[in-house]
């Protein structure tokens, strides 16, 4: 499931126009074409389904084999378009349409790590971060939102895995979505969950980083009744989506040079 309804008002090179992020041109290619190539490589995915608007999507994606669904007016609406696009299995994994440094082995490496997880709940959500030690190279001076704990700290991926059984639980998904809208502040964030578990992240974790990020997840996890699994993978490519002309830059100079990695 990849979320390509995503616009960007933020002026990437000089000549921007506004529009979607799955279309910005990478390097002579519409953005969405990189994850789309990933996820064919993967030897764990399936059917494909890009979530946004056919008219303007058609044509960037290009392959009669990939269902388009319409977006909702909101994250949370074009998460449950998708999920229930794909109802039918019993995994999906979400991805957004501008990772453009997104490879199959990196897909693969996610999905592997989450299968080793033993889980708690029948519903889960396993949420891709990266440790801060694997921004490395052309990706040591990046600029993303991490999150110190007591155990490391780390930067939120655009890699999730999700079960559509998750559509049944509504106060889960409104809070998803809440969640993804204040994931560029530390605070905004944590307090999407409810005051008990932004009352635990503000005081446990952000300033005094008494809790592991596991145990974090787990008082979120008992919060909802389902399973807020954070998943760590060594590769700083899955948590540089194109949203500032800073990533714009590193993503195409990346791609350029060769060194998209995986």
């Amino acid at each position: 499931m990849v979320m390509a309804g995503g616009i960007n008002t933020i002026p990437l090179y000089e000549g921007y126009t506004p529009g979607y992020k799955a279309l910005v041109q990478i390097n002579g290619r519409p953005a969405i074409r990189y994850p789309l190539a990933a996820l064919r490589a993967s030897r764990y995915i399936g059917d494909v389904c890009v979530v946004g608007q056919r008219d303007a999507l058609a044509a960037a994606v290009a392959d009669e084999s990939i269902t388009i669904v319409p977006s909702g007016e909101t994250l949370f609406g074009s998460v449950v378009a998708g999920l229930k696009a794909l109802r039918d299995r019993p995994l999906v994994l979400g991805a957004t349409a501008d990772l453009s440094l997104l490879t199959g082995t990196m897909v693969d490496a996610f999905l592997q790590a989450c299968a080793a997880i033993p889980v708690r709940y029948k519903e889960n959500i396993f949420v891709s971060v990266v440790p801060r030690e694997d921004f490395t190279g052309p990706f040591a001076l990046t600029e993303k939102l991490m999150v110190r704990f007591r155990d490391g700290t780390f930067c939120h991926g655009n890699l999730m895995l999700l079960q559509p059984g998750l559509l049944d639980n509504r106060v889960a998904m409104a809070r998803i979505n809440a969640i993804y809208a204040g994931r560029k502040g530390r605070i905004s964030s944590a307090l999407a969950f409810g005051p008990l578990v932004g009352l635990a992240f503000v005081f446990g974790v952000y300033f005094l980083h008494l809790l592991t990020m596991r145990q974090m997840a787990a008082i979120a996890s008992r919060r909802f009744g389902l399973g807020i699994i954070p998943v760590p993978i060594p590769y700083a490519q899955v948590s540089l989506d194109v949203d500032e002309p800073t990533d714009y830059r590193l993503v195409t100079e990346v791609l350029a040079l060769g060194q998209a990695g995986g």
